[in-house]
């Protein structure tokens, strides 16, 4: 059953509305608002390497690689155009988008090479660690879910 998303918490920091992207920072959030959760595959050559290295467990190497994800799995999730973009920090060469969707919150780590292209992927990707969990919502003392994800005797 699909669980509803709960109201949005005001994003102070919401990179939708930030005017001082770097340029790589509009890159990676143009690519997963138009390719990764849209329909613009011309955005892999755009705005991927052709050498580009894949981390992530299951997924191909470079340009096809992701093309294949993109066509067999990541445009076939459910609610992948719900998704909402929570923090987008950049470092150096490197990008990190927190985002949420649906069911899950991923952290992609995107390394950028000295063309602007994408040219390496890691993500942690875990389910939403309640129904409705928003990010910017404060949270409550609560251990017992700690308790369960490290085994310890509550």
């Amino acid at each position: 059953p699909k669980v509803p998303m709960s109201p949005i918490v005001k994003n102070p920091y919401d990179p939708r509305q930030r005017q001082d992207l770097s340029a790589n920072e509009a890159a990676l959030l143009h690519f997963m608002s138009d390719c990764m959760h849209g329909t613009d595959m011309s955005l892999v050559d755009r705005y991927v390497s052709s050498d580009y290295i894949q981390h992530t467990p299951g997924i191909g190497q470079g340009r096809e690689g992701l093309r294949r994800y993109l066509q067999e799995v990541a445009w076939k999730r459910p609610g992948r155009h719900q998704w909402r973009p929570i923090h987008l920090l950049a470092a150096g060469n490197f990008v990190i988008l927190h985002k949420l969707l649906p069911a899950t919150v991923i952290a992609d780590f995107m390394r950028f090479d000295d063309q602007g292209l994408m040219a390496e992927h890691w993500d942690v990707v875990q389910p939403l660690p309640e129904p409705g969990y928003d990010p910017m919502r404060l949270s409550t003392e609560n251990f017992s879910r700690f308790a369960a994800l490290f085994k310890i005797d509550a």
